[in-house]
C-alpha cells in the first residue's frame, strides 16, 4: 500500500509461435476484477496502479487480463493476475559485520565464493537487495537477492574492507564486512597441529565453539588469541567428525618449541572438552598412520590442495580454506 500512481507491478510477458507475421502489437485489456480502475495496463504489458492502494479498503484484488495478437481475425489468451495488498514497511532491514578469514598458499587467493551476508526484516513480505560499494566492485560483488559475497579475481595477501548495503525498498541499513587474506608457506604447515573433535559441523565449530576454544588456547599456551589460526577445516573419517589444522605463531621457535606446545594441548584436553562441551578424540603433529616408529623416525609432511577450497559461513564468520592432506614416513 501508499505506493504512487503509476507503480509499477508487473510486466506481462508473451509468446506466440506465429509471431513473426500475427504477433505483435499485442493488445492487453482487464476484462475483469478492476471494478474501481485501481489498475491499468499498458500496451507494453506493464501492469500499474492507477490509483492509491489502501489495504484497509481492499487487500485482495484477482484480475482477469486478455492480450490479443495482431491477426485477422486477432486470436486472444485470458490470464488471472492475484494481487495481495500489504502493509507498507515500517521496520528497517537489520544486517550483521561478516569478518572472512582465507587461507592463500602463495602471494594471492584465486578468488570464489567466500561468505554470505545475513540479513532480517520483522516486515513479512519484505524482499530485501544487497549491494555493495562501488568503489569495491572490480574486485568483489554480492549477489542483489542471496547476499553470496564473491572475490572475482586474484587478491593479494592482505586485509580488505567492504562497505555491504542492504534494503527493503524503503530502508536502508549498511554493515562492514572484513577480508582477512593470510599466506600459509611450507614451514608454517610443517610446524602445524591437527585437532579432530567428535561429531562436529565444520559450520558448528565456527559458530559456537571457535571463539571460546580460540580464548581458551590462548590461555594454555600463553600466546595471544590472534596467534592462533585456523589453516584448514574439514571433515574427517568417520564424516560427522571435524579435522581442524592450526597455526600457532611462532611455533617451533625458542619462545614456543612444538614439544611444549603439544605438550601443553594434551594434558589439557580435559579442560578444554569441559569448556567446550564437545570431544576431542586426537591432538596430532606427527602421525606416522599405521608404522611402528618412533617419533624421532617419523617424518609427516602436509600439504594442501588450492583446488579444492571449501567456504564455511556463518552469520558473523567465514573461513575459506583448502584441504589439506597428512602423509607420514618412518625414517629408520
Amino acid at each position: 500500500e501508499n505506493k504512487p500512481v503509476g507503480f509499477s507491478v508487473l510486466q506481462l510477458v508473451v509468446t506466440d509461435k506465429d509471431s513473426s507475421h500475427n504477433g505483435p502489437p499485442f493488445l492487453f485489456t482487464i476484462v475483469g476484477g478492476n471494478e474501481e480502475n485501481t489498475f491499468q495496463i499498458t500496451q507494453q504489458g506493464v501492469l500499474t496502479t492507477a490509483a492509491a492502494l489502501n489495504r484497509k479498503v481492499r487487500d485482495h484484488y484477482l484480475l482477469h487480463v486478455k492480450v490479443a495478437d495482431n491477426g485477422k481475425p486477432p486470436l486472444s489468451s485470458l490470464t488471472y493476475i492475484d494481487i495481495r495488498v500489504i502493509e507498507e514497511s515500517i521496520y528497517s532491514p537489520a544486517i550483521l559485520p561478516l569478518e572472512i578469514f582465507i587461507t592463500a598458499f602463495g602471494e594471492e587467493y584465486s578468488g570464489g565464493v567466500i561468505g554470505k551476508i545475513h540479513a532480517t526484516d520483522q516486515d513479512v513480505y519484505d524482499t530485501l537487495t544487497y549491494s555493495l560499494d562501488p568503489k569495491m566492485e572490480s574486485l568483489f560483488s554480492v549477489s542483489s537477492t542471496g547476499g553470496k559475497l564473491i572475490a572475482h579475481k586474484s587478491l593479494d595477501i592482505g586485509q580488505y574492507l567492504l562497505n555491504v548495503t542492504v534494503t527493503d525498498g524503503k530502508f536502508t541499513t549498511a554493515a562492514d564486512i572484513t577480508v582477512h587474506i593470510r599466506q600459509i608457506t611450507q614451514d608454517l604447515l610443517n610446524h602445524s597441529i591437527a585437532i579432530r573433535f567428535a561429531n562436529l559441523a565444520p559450520e558448528e565449530f565456527i559458530g559456537d565453539y571457535w571463539r571460546n576454544f580460540q580464548r581458551a588456547l590462548r590461555n594454555i599456551l600463553g600466546v595471544r588469541r590472534n596467534d592462533i589460526q585456523i589453516v584448514s577445516l574439514q571433515p574427517s573419517d568417520p564424516p560427522s567428525n571435524l579435522d581442524v589444522l592450526l597455526n600457532i605463531e611462532k611455533s617451533g621457535s625458542s619462545q614456543h618449541p612444538m614439544r611444549v606446545l603439544l605438550h601443553k594441548i594434551n594434558s589439557s584436553v580435559p579442560e578444554l572438552e569441559e569448556i567446550l562441551g564437545v570431544r576431542i578424540i586426537d591432538v596430532f603433529h606427527k602421525l606416522c598412520a599405521g608404522l611402528d616408529c618412533p617419533l624421532k623416525f617419523c617424518e609427516e609432511k602436509i600439504t594442501v590442495d588450492e583446488n579444492i577450497m571449501s567456504t564455511h559461513s556463518t552469520a558473523r564468520l567465514s573461513f575459506v580454506t583448502p584441504r589439506h592432506h597428512r602423509t607420514a614416513v618412518c625414517l629408520c
